[in-house]
């Protein structure tokens, strides 16, 4: 089985082949041997990253190299996305950065089964429902669930993706086979939290931080507070920090090693982010908070 997404012998080539396409400023190759050094995961446990702001000189662009380094390689490549907090259709809208951050890294490009989202797709796709506000609250809850179930993995078990292990391929067979068997009040107890197996990513949402989930006291109460309308009255700031702690739980379950699941042990490289034109007042340069 091959270690890692990008080998050190690699990784080393990669720098000597960024370093001498490009002219690069003072301490260029010392920042490239770090970068190397961050991106290779222990071979057990994990570390804490650092994020990195690099100050733009005149004498030479570091994007360029930097693209370059990650994406090269010859079978496997470190997982990567690039991002311009300038550029449309972002332009320093963190909700519109995580979703195209969120495409790039969805991408089975990297020589490994692709990373997956359930949490992030879930609050993003609950920001873009609208829901009447003319109608009965019970009419309006009902709507909310029936759109859930709607949402809810493929309808046939034919479109079940590629590249993943057996014991993964199996366990999805097995959840869709529930999925359509279970009646509506099962899901509705599914959403609520009293079936925690079924809920775990719902669940999620009443226990971590934002928007006070806790004054919901169900799932569903906090989903409809994400729908468009009634989101109105949320502190922007705390929908967004909501959005981007969901896609970094989805990463940090997507890294998670499970002794019953091999692909979970190939995940050796840490994907990176490069966001370009990240200045003091742009949002995104928060989002270390």
């Amino acid at each position: 089985m091959r270690r890692s997404e990008v080998p050190k012998q690699e990784l080393i080539g990669q720098r000597q082949a960024a370093t001498g396409r490009d002219r690069l400023p003072a301490g260029g190759l010392e920042f490239f041997a770090l970068l190397a050094r961050l991106l290779r995961r222990p071979r057990r446990g994990d570390r804490r990253l650092p994020l990195l702001w690099l100050v733009r000189s005149d004498t030479a662009d570091l994007m360029v190299p930097l693209r370059r380094f990650l994406g090269q390689g010859a079978r496997r490549r470190v997982p990567h996305a690039v991002l311009d907090a300038d550029a449309p259709p972002g332009a320093g809208d963190v909700p519109a950065l995580l979703r195209e951050l969120h495409r790039q890294l969805s991408l089975e490009a990297f020589g490994a089964a692709r990373l997956r989202f359930r949490h992030y797709p879930l609050a993003d796709w609950l920001m873009h429902q609208s829901l009447s506000f003319g109608i009965d609250a019970d009419d309006s809850r009902a709507a909310l669930v029936r759109r859930l179930r709607d949402r809810r993995g493929p309808r046939t078990p034919e479109a079940l993706p590629s590249g993943g292990d057996a014991v993964s391929i199996v366990s999805q067979v097995l959840l869709w086979v529930v999925r359509r068997a279970v009646p509506g009040v099962v899901f509705r107890a599914a959403v609520s939290g009293r079936v925690p197996v079924l809920g775990r990513h719902y669940n999620w949402f009443m226990r971590q931080q934002y928007l006070a989930p806790r004054q919901s006291v169900t799932f569903l109460g906090f989903a409809e507070r994400l729908t468009a309308g009634w989101r109105d009255g949320e502190q922007p700031d705390q929908v967004n920090k909501l959005l981007l702690h969901a896609f970094l739980e989805d990463l940090r379950q997507a890294y998670r090693r499970r002794p019953w699941r091999p692909s979970d042990w190939r995940r050796t490289a840490y994907p990176a982010l490069l966001i370009d034109h990240v200045a003091p007042a742009t949002s995104v340069a928060n989002w270390s908070a």
